[in-house]
């Protein structure tokens, strides 16, 4: 089987200012697991935490991590737009890459919010700087999903090298299994499956947030996903630290390593012929 990447999403989850702050100490925390579990992973990292929490981005690039970027505001790209997209995209790559002094190679689209609606985000990226994207989820969603793009790494037509989310299923039913609250909220057995169903040329990753891996968290109703999508975000919470370490323990390769890593991808081009 082939190795099952880290990656982790962070960002600020809190119903507002007033609320205790909590994903840094949450993150430190993982930071030390990480290092005993001898995994190196890809952190994508919202823009708005880059000046206030730079020290906790140091500490991470300081661990081996990777950095990258997951958009401005944890904003869908719908809802931004192509030119407020550029420059703020362009003011934040930057700004990272001064904070941890290395390159930023990759890009996360809040919630994989990279769907026909906004498939002008990858030749943007392109011009950037960005040489891999992770924001396609290729199946049906609740929120936003793509089941028309591919499901093994491919190539937009502007260079860009997107790593699509692992998704598990079979016919027009697929999941990603290997991320988030679907990981929390899955059967071991479940989870177990997933993880053999996954080929030896496969690139294979799960994702996480901070809030994946805190079950005192105070409960809140979280807009995106109402009320009872909020219950279902504190599921699990207490046993994703086990299910993390039995899937990524010992794994080292980071999203930028494994791009370099793939060759001759096909390319996906929406506005070509089907």
């Amino acid at each position: 089987m082939s190795e099952v990447m880290f990656t982790f999403d962070l960002e600020d989850h809190r119903p507002g200012p007033e609320a205790e702050l909590r994903f840094p100490a949450i993150t430190d925390s993982l930071l030390d697991d990480l290092e005993q579990w001898g995994v190196i992973g890809t952190f994508f990292v919202v823009s708005d935490l880059i000046r206030d929490h730079a020290d906790l981005l140091v500490r991470i690039a300081a661990r081996g991590h990777e950095l990258a970027l997951h958009g401005t505001a944890h904003v869908p790209l719908p809802d931004i737009g192509p030119a407020d997209f550029a420059t703020q995209v362009s003011t934040a790559k930057d700004l990272l890459s001064q904070t941890v002094q290395a390159d930023v190679l990759g890009f996360r689209a809040p919630i994989f919010s990279l769907v026909p609606a906004s498939a002008w985000a990858p030749e943007i990226l392109t011009d950037l700087g960005f040489t891999y994207s992770s924001s396609v989820l290729p199946a049906r969603s609740p929120l936003f999903g793509w089941p028309e793009a591919p499901k093994n790494p491919f190539k937009w037509p502007s260079g860009l090298v997107e790593l699509p989310c692992p998704v598990f299923g079979l016919g027009s039913v697929a999941l990603p299994l290997l991320g988030g609250t679907y990981l929390r909220v899955a059967p071991a057995p479940l989870v177990s499956w997933a993880r053999r169903a996954s080929s030896d040329t496969s690139v294979v990753w799960l994702y996480c947030h901070p809030y994946d891996f805190d079950p005192d968290e105070k409960r809140w109703t979280v807009p995106e996903v109402g009320r009872i999508g909020s219950r279902v975000l504190w599921w699990g919470r207490a046993g994703m630290f086990d299910k993390v370490r039995r899937l990524v323990q010992g794994s080292t390769g980071t999203m930028s390593a494994t791009v370099d890593s793939l060759a001759d991808l096909p390319v996906f081009d929406p506005e070509g012929p089907p």
